[in-house]
């Protein structure tokens, strides 16, 4: 009997991307490969920058996802090979200890394709202590436009980490495997939260899922009968391992927690500590802290020679102890305003959860006030998270004027928007926005556009499909 708390092992389905893999990797090694692993992208649709705050979200896992075609064989190595080979080149590479494995970046300063996958086997060889019995020929897909905030980064990390462990017999839940993906995809350098890789996981169709951390818990939410959600690419890609602008919000965050609980004389000592944490401490709710950032923060930009006066520490020390490496050069942040952000972000999140429950579903307008609260959070995130893009919030407008709210989703810079609508407008509206943003702003043919635009509902997580 297969074990609930396990990703599922089912019987290839009849599906033309399956078939395509099995052939291609017969093609690529000269054999066929023993599973096939897919790991699902995700929308969030509200709470976005709070994850690795310690605050609950609430996304949904996507129909794109990361397949990965395996065969082991007896050399401890993992030769990894891409379906797109013109695009992403072959990398091959022995296996010793987890600590040797190297991810390091381009040229250019991007993560080669092949860190990701890396990270993963890197996180499942630390999980194994090291031991294993076989290598690994890998061939990898996917239909999660890359840079998109759709989590094609985090399902390839997943996915690589799954078939590692997989190929090694190994045994771990769901929820296990999530945790353990979360942290295997910092080594690529993003001091990320664990959303992605727990909705990556233990998504579930038909449901969206409200996912608290420490310790990590999802719980279906059950959305209105006639919502739709729309997916809309920006055609602006960010790549968050690239630069420093996601660890920045990370560190600022941070350091508005601490200097917060060393004006509240919260004892924490040199432990960093997050604002969901802060939160605790106080024993406070969403709305008091919210208070407690307007009188706690109050400057615009704080200087690092500031911060490091208020917290009673030399320059060097903070570097040390709160500042990422690609961080330490920022001469000042902005702490209020992600703080402001991160809580009331939270606070939308309980509402959106709310408006989904069981007695307000009979309310007329819970789509227009999920709508609402969705654009409140893009509005936030433009303004003091300052984490959109020209192009995003073009979109948005755009959308507002059809009369459908929407708001990015993803880490931002880029990426896309998430777009709430009733059934009946979905038709209309990606007609709407085919015309007014793809054709008109961007130039794109009409035929290339569902490439960039599609309507989406909620999905199962991981699989793997024993051949």
């Amino acid at each position: 009997m297969e074990d609930a708390a396990a990703v599922p092992i089912k019987k290839v389905p009849r599906d033309e991307r399956i078939l395509f893999m099995k052939a291609a990797f017969q093609q690529e090694f000269g054999n066929p490969p023993k599973f096939i692993v897919k790991v699902p992208g995700r929308v969030n649709l509200i709470g976005e920058h709070i994850d690795y705050c310690g605050f609950p979200v609430l996304p949904m896992a996507l129909e794109q996802d990361a397949l990965i075609a395996a065969g082991t064989i007896r050399e401890k190595e993992i030769n990894i090979k891409n379906v797109n080979y013109q695009k992403y080149p072959e990398y091959k590479v022995a296996l010793k200890k987890f600590e040797e494995i190297k991810i390091e970046p381009d040229v250019d300063g991007k993560p080669f394709w092949y860190n990701y996958v890396l990270c993963g086997v890197k996180g499942a060889l630390e999980y194994l202590d090291n031991k294993f019995e076989q290598g690994l020929q890998i061939l990898v897909d996917g239909n999660i436009p890359p840079a998109s905030g759709l989590s094609s980064s985090s399902a390839l990390v997943s996915a690589s980490c799954l078939t590692f462990l997989h190929a090694q017999k190994a045994k771990i839940t769901k929820t296990d495997i999530a945790s353990l993906c979360a942290v295997s995809e910092r080594y690529i350098g993003t001091q990320g939260g664990g959303m992605d890789q727990a909705i990556a996981f233990l998504g579930e169709k038909n449901s969206a899922q409200y996912i608290t951390f420490l310790p990590l818990q999802v719980t279906p939410v059950t959305l209105p009968d006639d919502a739709v959600f729309v997916v809309a690419h920006s055609l602006a890609e960010a790549n968050k391992a690239a630069n420093n602008e996601y660890n920045s919000r990370v560190v600022e965050c941070r350091l508005a927690a601490k200097i917060i609980a060393t004006r509240e004389e919260i004892e924490t000592g040199s432990k960093m500590i997050t604002l969901s944490q802060l939160q605790e401490c106080r024993d406070s709710s969403l709305e008091d802290m919210i208070e407690l950032v307007h009188k706690l923060l109050p400057e615009e930009i704080y200087s690092k020679s500031e911060i490091s006066s208020i917290l009673n520490i030399s320059e060097d020390a903070l570097g040390d102890l709160y500042l990422t490496s690609n961080t330490k050069q920022l001469p000042d942040f902005k702490l209020k305003q992600r703080a402001l952000h991160v809580y009331e972000e939270a606070l939308r999140v309980e509402n959106f959860r709310k408006l989904c429950s069981g007695s307000n579903r009979i309310n007329d307008n819970i789509i227009s006030s999920l709508g609402n609260l969705m654009f409140e959070s893009h509005e936030s995130l433009k303004k003091q998270y300052e984490c959109s893009h020209d192009n995003l919030d073009l979109l948005v407008d755009l959308s507002k004027k059809f009369g459908v709210n929407a708001r990015l989703t993803g880490a931002g810079w880029g990426g896309c928007i998430v777009a709430i609508c009733r059934e009946e407008e979905v038709n209309a509206f990606m007609d709407y926005l085919t015309d007014e943003f793809y054709v008109k702003h961007c130039n794109i043919d009409r035929e290339n556009v569902p490439s960039y635009l599609f309507a989406t509902a909620p999905n199962d997580g991981a699989v793997i499909y024993q051949l």
